[in-house]
């Protein structure tokens, strides 16, 4: 009489699926972690840009004359040095440039005057000082503040 040997080597289809599934649960927490990261660095982004527009506006400070004209006017020449030097995008928005800088007429930035989607938001209540707030991903300001003074 002839026997077959039975092969038993490899995996049943329960093994497998017990595999599939650790697999799949494990790249979910991964997906999830890599989302919040995601977040994190925009966040960076947008601190870093406020920190990068305030050094140009500070250095500027130092070498031009912003005391000139009202509120309005000091912003817009500062505008235009940030537009000239920074390079600065929005990671949220992707708004850069003149279109992405925000300023209200005068006094301190809140969040009831601006609720727009650019870069950054800039205010200049007095001829030698700047305020410089960054935008988040709903267009709210962000509530770190950035200050550039003579």
């Amino acid at each position: 009489m002839l026997y077959f040997k039975k092969n038993k080597k490899g995996f049943t289809l329960i093994e497998l699926m017990v595999v599939v599934a650790i697999i799949g649960i494990l790249s979910l927490l991964g997906l999830r972690l890599y989302t919040g990261q995601k977040e994190k660095a925009k966040h960076a982004i947008v601190k870093a840009n406020c920190g990068t527009i305030q050094t140009v506006i500070q250095g500027n400070m130092a070498d031009n004359d912003y005391n000139i004209g009202n509120a309005t006017t000091r912003i817009a020449a500062a505008i235009n040095d940030i537009t000239n030097a920074s390079g600065c995008i929005n990671p949220y928005t992707k708004a850069s440039g003149n279109d992405g800088v925000i300023y209200p007429d005068g006094g301190a930035l809140n969040d009831h005057g601006i609720n727009q989607r650019g870069m950054v938001a800039i205010a200049s209540p007095s001829p030698d000082y700047f305020i410089i707030q960054g935008f988040d991903k709903d267009g709210h300001l962000f509530g770190e503040v950035f200050t550039a003074q003579n």
